[in-house]
């Protein structure tokens, strides 16, 4: 509880025009908000820009944080949302396919528990990186941030089937890639 009522505390200070408050908001979250800013990202230096830009709209926006819920959901739907707008700018000439059926996985059965065993946190990040920009992005909304295919279509413009396919498609390109680590 400590936690908390100094992160509000630091959270009025910043409403009040404190830097110093705004460097140890940064500081504190920084490594939560850089895991998810580095899901959408292609590279380091992208997440970097897509949490400097998450930022700016968090203490931008301080005055729409309620001091209701959980501050640090608050700040990473910001920042989730920043990083969709990063993707939008970025990714324009990306071409959404649609796709009236997804397909269903044909690959071999193998055990990704095993291979998931074998792998680090950072590997994990590493795999999802290497996605196309646009299966990454829907990838990252339905797992990591709970948006549903509905959602998904709305903010992307795109139809529920060609989101549900980017999902299958990356679990397909996942599952391919973690049997290297199977085989080890």
């Amino acid at each position: 509880m400590k936690e908390q009522s100094e992160v509000l505390q630091w959270v009025e200070d910043c409403r009040l025009g404190s830097t110093r408050a705004q460097h140890k908001l940064f500081r504190h979250f920084y490594g939560s908000v850089m895991s998810v800013c580095m899901r959408y990202a292609g590279n380091t230096d992208e997440a970097a820009d897509m949490l400097n830009e998450g930022f700016l709209k968090v203490f931008s926006n301080l005055h729409k944080y309620e001091n209701s819920g959980s501050f640090e959901a608050w700040l990473k739907r910001v920042v989730c949302n920043s990083a969709l707008d990063f993707r939008r700018r970025y990714d324009k000439n990306v071409e959404f396919v649609e796709i009236d059926k997804v397909q269903d996985s044909n690959l071999s059965d193998y055990n990704v528990n095993d291979a998931m065993s074998k792998i680090s946190s950072d590997e994990i990040v590493a795999l999802i990186q290497q996605l196309p920009p646009v299966t990454r992005t829907v990838f990252n909304m339905f797992v990591f941030e709970g948006f549903s295919h509905n959602e998904i279509a709305q903010q992307l413009n795109i139809s529920e089937n060609t989101s549900a396919w980017h999902v299958n498609n990356a679990r397909n390109r996942l599952k391919e890639a973690l049997k290297h680590y199977d085989n080890e």
